[in-house]
């Protein structure tokens, strides 16, 4: 089976989402605000209805974040591989081969995610593709001219061929422009335009998202960020960070004193909640910039330890009840430098337990479990748990342990783990287990719901085996439809969703 097509919707809100994390009617103020629902045709049934497809996808989270009085929203964040998928989308879209039309601005308005040069590639592949369908469009229309064809056929086909014609001379001055050799009679006629330029407020952006934009981008440039009083510049080559200075705003380029200075001022960006950035993909390194021996995710971690408010971590921890669960970062543990509380979080994260429950287990205040979880969520290691798995994950230990409860009354002593053992023999083959009545689930967290589905039914299968060999059908049968019954309302909902409650034969 094919995966399912990003549409352009889809394509729009992950590149938005690509900034920071929002709510959904966030998301939609911001399209209001900027003006894309003038010219690109999206509604709020329609943010939302994307939201739920891109996030039963997995590429993007849900998590709920309380609001005022007892109300609960949904924040969506980009996972990496709503990431992956919209740099895949964004390469499909610039050079998708259907009729040309002004739905190609959305690639423009994105344009500036992409590389540099990545994004002139593509406009002239685009370009070219318009030029050949120009010549097709032209050879029908001197055949048509040739038999004498009907009047409103040629104009329609004029019509297409002078469209086409007008297109890609649009496109060539986008092309120029980007390449900062502005054409008479473009609005940038004489200067550098400056499309591909990121710029933003602090305010607005989370800074260690901006990086990991530059970083998934593999962008090229060099991002200056000010307070209007201090500057800090970092270069960037592919995505990495080579170089970077610190000083204040009357001062000029001066060779550093004490290199230590500078990373200090750049780590102490990760601080800042006010100021001005701007990544230009056209500029390269500052006059005496002090060489970076480090990565961007090194980078990312060491300035998210220097956060100390709970404004900023609560960009990424909503609240003390936020459930994580391992990002595709925690496959390369041994790449981090993580400190002991981040490796003890990280050890402790199933994507059960939420943020409180891990503090208490590790002996961190929740303030220090919190700032861990950010560190960790900014480079990837941890990512907001999909509420749907975390349903679905408490649905299956529920269960498993409910089931395993109920045997104590037939055991030959209340000890006797025989039945446990029989259980972890028979599901050997999967990434959980049974350890003194409790479930144990190693499972990949970047496992798809339908395969957790898949490997929870199977265990449950097996245990329900077991136990109708130990101590009987009818035992089994009862203790299993019991146990669904006491199961909480929104539990007993996923079971019949999952078809949990279909076990049983009839």
């Amino acid at each position: 089976m094919s995966a399912p097509s990003t549409t352009k919707i889809d394509l729009l809100l992950l590149g938005l989402l690509l900034d920071r994390p929002m709510h959904g009617y966030e998301l939609y103020q911001q399209i209001q605000t900027e003006e894309i629902d003038t010219w690109f045709n999206v509604s709020m049934a329609g943010v939302y209805y994307s939201l739920g497809k891109l996030r039963d996808r997995g590429l993007v989270a849900e998590s709920r974040q309380r609001g005022g009085g007892s109300t609960r929203k949904s924040i969506f964040r980009l996972t990496e591989e709503g990431r992956t998928a919209f740099f895949s989308a964004m390469e499909a879209q610039a050079l998708n081969q259907k009729t040309a039309s002004l739905d190609y601005d959305l690639v423009i308005y994105l344009l500036n995610k992409l590389p540099f040069q990545q994004a002139i590639t593509l406009l002239e592949q685009h370009q070219a593709f318009l030029a050949e369908q120009a010549r097709e469009v032209q050879s029908i229309l001197a055949a048509e001219k040739d038999r004498n064809g009907s009047s409103l056929r040629l104009a329609v086909l004029d019509h297409k061929l002078r469209y086409l014609e007008m297109e890609q001379n649009w496109l060539a001055d986008v092309i120029h422009g980007i390449e900062g050799e502005g054409e008479a009679g473009y609005p940038y006629a004489g200067e550098r335009p400056g499309l591909m330029i990121l710029r933003g407020d602090l305010r607005h952006y989370h800074l260690p998202d901006l990086f990991r934009l530059i970083v998934s981008g593999k962008h090229s440039g060099r991002l200056t960020v000010t307070d209007g009083i201090q500057i800090r510049t970092l270069a960037f080559e592919k995505g990495q960070p080579v170089c970077a200075t610190s000083r204040r705003q009357d001062e000029p380029p001066i060779s550093p004193t004490a290199p230590e200075h500078v990373l200090s001022g750049i780590y102490d960006l990760f601080r800042w909640q006010e100021g001005q950035f701007t990544f230009d993909q056209e500029m390269g390194t500052e006059d005496f910039c002090v060489p970076l021996n480090m990565s961007a995710e090194d980078l990312i971690l060491r300035g998210c330890r220097w956060v100390d408010n709970w404004t900023i971590i609560q960009r990424l921890i909503p609240s003390a009840d936020t459930i994580f669960e391992l990002g595709t970062g925690a496959e390369h543990l041994e790449a981090f430098d993580l400190t002991d509380a981040e490796e003890q979080v990280v050890a402790a994260v199933d994507g059960v337990k939420d943020v409180a429950t891990v503090a208490h287990e590790v002996k961190l205040t929740v303030f220090e479990a919190s700032r861990a979880f950010y560190c960790l969520a900014a480079v990837g290691v941890v990512r907001t748990a999909d509420l749907d798995k975390i349903r679905l994950r408490r649905l299956f230990r529920e269960i498993a342990e409910l089931m395993c409860s109920s045997t104590v009354a037939w055991r030959e002593a209340p000890e006797d783990r025989t039945c446990e053992e029989m259980v972890n023999e028979r599901t050997g083959h999967l990434p959980l287990c049974l350890s003194r009545g409790r479930i144990e689930d190693q499972a990949n967290p970047q496992l798809r719901t339908d395969g957790l589905v898949d490997m929870y039914r199977a265990f449950l299968l097996a245990q329900l085996e077991v136990v109708s060999q130990r101590f009987g059908p009818d035992n089994a049968y009862q203790s299993f439809e019991r146990t669904l019954r006491q199961l909480a309302p929104e539990l007993q909902e996923v079971a019949r969703r999952y078809e949990f409650d279909k076990l049983l034969p009839p």
